[in-house]
Formats: C-alpha cells, sequence, structure tokens
C-alpha cells in the first residue's frame, strides 16, 4: 500500500471518527454575545435547545433565543477531497523531479550543438577568408 493511499485512509478514519456525519448545532445570542453547542451523539428527533444547551444558557433557551439545526455531512465528499488534493500534489511533485532530473539530460546536448555550431563558424570564417584571398 502505498503511502499516498495510507495517508488519506488515515485522515478519512479521523474525519469519520472525530467529527461524524451527523450533529446537532444550537446558536443562542445573550445580549451581545453569541454562543454555539455543537453535539455529534444525538437523533434528529432529540436535537432540541432543552437537550444541547448547558444549564447556565437554559435561560436563554427558554426565551427562544436559540435555534437549533440538525446537520447531516456526507463523509465520502470529504474523502474524495482529501484523495484529490493529495493526487494533485503528488503529480506536481513529481514534474518538479522529473524537470530536475530531464533539465541535465535536455541541457547537455546544447552544450554539444553550441560547441558545434562555434566550431562551424570558425569553419566559415577560415574558407571565407581563404577565398577572399584567392
Amino acid at each position: 500500500m502505498s503511502l499516498c493511499r495510507l495517508t488519506t485512509l488515515l485522515l478519512c478514519f479521523l474525519v469519520t471518527v472525530v467529527l461524524g456525519d451527523v450533529r446537532c448545532k444550537c446558536v443562542c445570542k445573550k445580549d451581545t454575545a453569541r454562543e454555539i453547542f455543537i453535539s455529534t451523539a444525538i437523533d434528529f428527533e432529540d436535537c432540541k435547545c432543552e437537550s444541547i444547551v448547558p444549564e447556565s444558557w437554559m435561560k436563554v433557551c427558554m426565551e427562544k433565543q436559540c435555534e437549533c439545526n440538525y446537520e447531516i455531512r456526507n463523509t465520502n465528499v470529504i474523502y474524495a477531497s482529501v484523495v484529490i488534493t493529495i493526487l494533485c500534489c503528488s503529480a506536481m511533485l513529481l514534474f518538479v523531479v522529473a524537470d530536475k532530473l530531464l533539465w541535465k539530460v535536455i541541457r547537455m546536448p546544447r552544450k554539444v550543438y553550441e560547441w558545434k555550431q562555434t566550431n562551424l563558424d570558425k569553419r566559415n570564417r577560415v574558407y571565407v577568408n581563404r577565398s577572399m584571398l584567392h
């Protein structure tokens, strides 16, 4: 198993375990303060202010100043994004390595070509001068 694939699997496993696929998110406003409470281990039916918000914020919850939303996230999209990002970075790294290696191979024949060109120039100058003498 390649290092790239292993890293991708590890990242996706961490995203799945730590973040989970579903969550209940409550946003509460108290005066000018705004607090966000998140619970991942909860069902759709239990996504209510009373079951998420701690006791210290319960007064705000009773005044209906909290808005709770049940969110479902697709970890396959996250997985695909991570894979595509790693593949793009790997492709760019391979391109840079290949460019550096091929630069030396391509650069060498240019020097030989330049050497041949200078020799041809010297010959032409010699023969041109010689023909002018005759």
